[in-house]
C-alpha cells in the first residue's frame, strides 16, 4: 500500500476519534462550569481539549509532510499520534473510576 493510501486510513480514523473527542471535551467543559475552577480541573479540561486538536493538525501535518518528501515512518508517527494519546486519556479514566 502507497503512503498516500495510509494518508487517507489515518485521516479516516482520526475522523472516527474526532467525535467522541469532541464529546468528551465538551463533557470536561460542562464539568468546569459547575465547579470551583481549581487548577486540577482546569488541567483536566486542558487534557480533554488537546485530543480533538490533536485529531485536526495530524492529518493536515501527514499531508505535508508526503508533500515535503518526508519518510513514510514520519508520517506514520503523526497520525499515531492522537490515538496514543486517547489510550492515555483512557487509562487517565479508568485510573479515576
Amino acid at each position: 500500500m502507497n503512503p498516500r493510501n495510509w494518508l487517507w486510513v489515518g485521516t479516516g480514523i482520526d475522523l472516527i476519534v474526532f467525535f467522541p473527542a469532541s464529546y468528551l471535551a465538551v463533557g470536561a467543559l460542562q464539568i468546569y462550569q459547575q465547579s470551583d475552577r481549581s487548577a486540577e480541573i482546569t488541567g483536566v479540561l486542558l487534557l480533554f481539549f488537546a485530543l480533538p486538536v490533536f485529531c485536526i493538525a495530524a492529518p493536515l501535518a501527514a499531508w505535508r509532510a508526503l508533500r515535503r518528501g518526508r519518510s513514510p515512518a514520519h508520517i506514520g508517527g503523526l497520525f499515531v499520534a492522537p490515538l496514543v494519546y486517547a489510550a492515555f486519556l483512557v487509562a487517565f479514566l479508568m485510573q479515576g473510576a
